[in-house]
């Protein structure tokens, strides 16, 4: 159970806090909800049934300096084969993001940069639909790591990419 006063991932919301935890009415009953405040919009307030498994399990405590570090240190460049399949891409994209797992957000973060500097070489443009998951998922794990490593979202990807290059 988490506690009033700290920061959350919420699915796609990113870093949350949790303002409250209050009972309200839900129908003849009543029920406890978590209040929480996405740091990106605190005017913004999303309420979580404790009683919701599926609701509740997309609530993850953010990472710590530490894991972060480590994240970044077992990250293998090109780990991951692009995907030619569309329909397939998508659908990994999609269910990576959905999952939270910071490092499979960051191998499939790689794969599409990977594929996008192709691309460039290539004169060619780079699909819409990955342009889209790329951004969603740098937006996820920027502002997490923004939050916890206390620097701007603007130098996070320099703090990635000397990590990773360190481990290498």
């Amino acid at each position: 159970m988490f506690s009033v006063g700290e920061h959350v991932i919420y699915g796609t919301h990113g870093v949350c806090r949790i303002g409250d935890i209050v009972t309200m009415p839900f129908g003849t009953d009543d029920r406890e909800y978590y209040v929480l405040s996405p740091l990106t919009d605190p005017r913004s307030t999303i309420f979580v049934p404790l009683d919701s498994e599926v609701l509740v399990s997309q609530m993850r405590p953010v990472l710590t300096k530490e894991e972060i570090d480590e994240l970044l240190s077992s990250l293998e460049r090109g780990s991951l084969c692009w995907i030619a399949n569309d329909s397939e891409r998508k659908a990994f994209c999609q269910a990576t993001i959905r999952s939270g797992d910071r490092l499979e957000m960051l191998r499939m973060i790689d794969m599409l940069y990977i594929h996008q500097e192709e691309m460039k070489d290539q004169k060619k443009h780079f699909h819409v639909t990955d342009e889209r998951f790329l951004r969603e998922a740098e937006k996820l794990l920027h502002e997490e790591f923004s939050f916890v490593l206390g620097i701007p979202r603007a130098d996070v990807v320099s703090y990635i990419v000397e990590r990773v290059e360190r481990s290498s």
